[in-house]
């Protein structure tokens, strides 16, 4: 049974503008750099390839193993299906909202310029001890298909337990500038949400923190506004506020 608002493969596909059914990859066909142990073995991070169109793992640094403790070929064999169920409950909720995110930034950028952007955003992962921990990752778009959709993805993830966590997931994209610097262009930030809060005032309350209007949910969920505006009033008085900007607030505060 799917996790209540968790993220699915087919959601993943469908946010990274692929409506066709998944490719067939051969990844001895593919390029991708060397993630061999003498470059990325590494006591805080590991690496990995993904190819988007398949949505399949093309290589995964051993190094994996030091971090989370699993072998590279779990994720090869079982695939991202394996990967998500992973994530903690709470961060996993907030996936489908990050990516969103993410391709909206993404499909908004000059295709000629998304090659260049970096996206690196925080979670938390179940090692195979059931411990869990606290990770960056930070990945760019390697390679594009003819029409500009995300074809291979290269991911760098960093073990940051140490850092402590707030509950808050940190969005940020970068852009590699001509001087060859990565470049602050987005920040945004996914507290996690009230679990009094039903699914539809959850994603209400997401669009809302987003900017939307009532009208633009309405449309986006394809509802009608008095839906909207009713569970605005029941977000509000959940949380005990007077208004959805002291409601968003608090859940930011929590």
């Amino acid at each position: 049974m799917k996790k209540l608002n968790s993220v699915s493969v087919a959601e993943l596909f469908k946010l990274a503008g692929y409506t066709d059914k998944l490719q067939k990859c051969n990844p001895s066909a593919t390029f991708f750099p060397d993630l061999s142990p003498h470059q990325t073995e590494s006591c805080t991070g590991y690496q990995g390839i993904f190819n988007w169109s398949s949505m399949q793992y093309l290589n995964i640094s051993n190094s994996i193993k030091t971090i989370l403790g699993y072998e590279p070929e779990i994720f090869l064999k079982k695939g991202l299906n394996f990967s998500l169920g992973i994530i903690h409950p709470v961060d996993s909720r907030r996936l489908s909202s990050i990516h969103q995110a993410i391709f909206d930034y993404y499909y908004n950028t000059p295709q000629n310029q998304r090659s260049k952007l970096r996206f690196s955003y925080n979670l938390r992962v179940k090692a195979k001890d059931y411990s869990y921990v606290h990770i960056l990752r930070q990945s760019n778009f390697m390679s594009l298909t003819e029409d500009g959709k995300p074809l291979v993805e290269y991911i760098n993830c960093t073990d940051i337990t140490g850092f402590g966590f707030n509950n808050v997931i940190c969005l940020t994209v970068h852009l590699l500038s001509s001087s060859g610097t990565f470049v602050l262009c987005h920040e945004m930030e996914f507290p996690e949400m009230d679990n009094n809060l039903s699914k539809r005032e959850k994603e209400v309350l997401e669009l809302a923190r987003q900017g939307l209007t009532s009208k633009q949910i309405a449309d986006k969920l394809y509802l009608c506004i008095e839906t909207i505006k009713s569970h605005r009033k029941h977000i509000i008085a959940k949380t005990g506020t007077g208004n959805m900007t002291a409601a968003i607030n608090k859940i930011i505060r929590h």
